[in-house]
C-alpha cells in the first residue's frame, strides 16, 4: 500500500514517498483501527483519501497507558509534580511525551502519550497488490 498520512493542517507525518509500500496482513489489529476499516474490499489500483477522528488513529491524551517509575529514575532536584510533561526516547528511535499524573518520594506515575494522540489525521491511501498470506506469515502474524 502506498500512503500518506498528515495532520488536520497538512504537515506530512509519515508518507511511503520515502519509506516504500507499506505491507502488512490486513484484520489483524497492526493498523491504526480507523485505517483498518476503511481498507475492506479495496483492490489493487483503487485510491482513497479521508480523515481520522483521534480514536480512528492514536487514541485520546486521556486514555493513555500510564505507568510507575521509580523516582530515583529521576534526576534528584527534578521537581516532578502533577502536570509536568517532557518528552522520553524509545528504542528504535521514536519519541513519546510523558505526563506526570502523581508523585512522591517513592514513584512517579506518567501518562505515555503519543505526539499524535488526542489529533484527527488526513489519510491517502492507494492500494498496490493484494494477495493471500502464506502459511508463514499465517503463524507469525505479519507480512513477512
Amino acid at each position: 500500500m502506498g500512503y500518506e498520512l498528515a495532520t488536520e493542517s497538512g504537515e506530512i507525518v509519515e508518507t511511503s514517498a520515502k519509506r516504500g509500500p507499506l505491507s502488512f496482513m490486513h484484520g489483524k489489529g497492526v493498523m491504526l483501527p480507523g485505517l483498518d476499516k476503511r481498507l475492506e474490499g479495496m483492490e489493487p489500483g483503487q485510491k482513497m483519501s479521508f480523515q481520522l477522528s483521534p480514536q480512528e488513529a492514536f487514541g485520546r491524551v486521556e486514555d493513555a497507558p500510564t505507568k510507575k517509575i521509580a523516582r530515583t529514575e529521576f534526576p534528584a532536584k527534578m521537581n516532578i509534580k502533577p502536570g509536568l510533561a517532557f518528552a522520553a526516547d524509545l528504542p528504535g528511535g521514536q519519541t513519546i511525551q510523558l505526563q506526570v499524573i502523581a508523585a512522591d518520594d517513592k514513584e512517579v506515575e506518567v501518562r505515555m502519550v503519543h505526539p499524535l494522540a488526542g489529533k484527527t489525521l488526513k489519510m491517502s491511501v492507494e492500494i498496490k497488490e493484494v494477495r493471500a498470506a502464506t502459511a508463514d506469515e499465517k503463524s507469525a502474524g505479519r507480512a513477512l
